[in-house]
């Protein structure tokens, strides 16, 4: 797959019927092209908030806020179920565990079920700084949306679970290659 002018490493030869070609772009959904170009700046901001989370001492970072609300929604998790929901790999989640429960904001104990297994859950220090996370969030998020509609939002996350689905999609096929 060819990649457009300008995006991930510069201009690249194109095929022909691609969005640069007037034929095609006539028949092209211009709101597609707009989607995908939303989506594509969407997912850089995520990659530069991501980076950033290293200069923000004392800051839970956003893979931090994310592992423990999936904690605060499951209440009691293991590292891998943790990683799993939070989307990161278990090495990852294993070290930020380790700063977290010395910033007593975890704790980590040994299942009553099965020795061999090591739950995690939010100390009452978790609890509050999680909420209060949260607020701040929910905050932001309203104060940006506040123009949106309840339908509107209705529908954009129908359809970015639709993309979601068509990206583990892709990355099935992938992996099947």
């Amino acid at each position: 797959m060819k990649l457009a002018d300008g995006v991930a490493g510069g201009a690249r030869e194109r095929p022909a019927g691609t969005l640069r070609d007037p034929q095609a772009q006539a028949g092209a959904r211009s709101e597609l092209e707009l989607l995908r170009s939303a989506l594509a700046r969407m997912s850089a901001a995520e990659r530069r908030l991501r980076g950033r989370d290293h200069k923000r001492a004392g800051e839970l970072t956003v893979a931090q806020l994310r592992s423990l609300a999936a904690l605060g929604r499951e209440r009691e998790m293991t590292a891998g179920q943790l990683a799993r929901s939070a989307d990161l790999n278990p090495a990852t989640v294993t070290a930020m565990l380790d700063h977290l429960e010395a910033a007593n904001i975890v704790t980590r104990h040994r299942s009553t079920e099965d020795r061999r297994v090591c739950n995690i859950s939010l100390t009452p220090e978790g609890w509050e700084l999680l909420q209060s996370k949260l607020a701040d969030w929910q905050s932001i998020w309203e104060q940006t949306l506040a123009d949106v509609s309840d339908r509107e939002l209705e529908i954009t996350a129908h359809v970015v679970a639709q993309i979601s689905q068509l990206y583990d999609s892709l990355n099935e096929k992938l992996d099947d290659a």
